[in-house]
């Protein structure tokens, strides 16, 4: 039994070794794929390419459901102050999470640049579609969330700026291609 264990591991190493070196073998020398998105690190891009900005504070999360392996979170938000487009008193807002190991906690990809809402506080949202009116049933998708740490006039003053300033490439820039060769 002893030999056929040893024999057997030695036959998955063996495999394994083989698939790698294949893998290095034929792998071209040097790679470039493309990153699509904007650069939500830049408020000039946020505001350029967004259909309306806000000062946010959030009231409830109204809903939560998972589609296609997706999951979203629907939070009803009060308008301290619209920066760029129209907001109504009340929105709802739709973003994009996965569960955050609690149940009723939620996590974000980029939680620096795309926090999920939080009841009691204060937040910058862009709004990339959908309706900011706040009639019944009418949702926004939140594709850039962040605290307003800036608070209210801070946020005004930081915001209008950046609406008011183009960004240094084109708005629907949205690919670069990145180089990830080895050498």
């Amino acid at each position: 039994m002893g030999v056929r264990v040893w024999v057997g591991g030695c036959l998955v190493a063996a495999v394994a070794a083989a698939g790698a070196a294949w893998f290095t073998a034929f792998q071209e020398a040097g790679t470039t794929h493309a990153v699509c998105g904007p650069d939500l690190g830049r408020d000039v891009v946020v505001a350029a390419q967004s259909q309306a900005v806000a000062v946010v504070e959030a009231v409830e999360n109204t809903r939560y459901r998972e589609d296609g392996g997706s999951a979203y979170l629907t939070t009803r938000v009060k308008t301290l102050e619209a920066l760029k487009g129209e907001f109504g008193d009340v929105v709802h807002v739709t973003q994009g999470v996965k569960n955050g190991g609690f149940p009723g906690r939620y996590a974000t990809e980029d939680p620096d640049r795309y926090a999920v809402l939080e009841p009691g506080r204060r937040y910058v949202i862009a709004v990339q579609s959908g309706s900011t009116a706040g009639g019944a049933g009418a949702e926004a998708w939140a594709w850039y969330a962040e605290p307003a740490d800036r608070g209210l006039m801070g946020e005004r003053e930081h915001w209008q700026e950046a609406i008011a300033t183009p960004p240094e490439t084109a708005a629907n820039s949205t690919c670069e291609d990145v180089d990830a060769s080895a050498g």
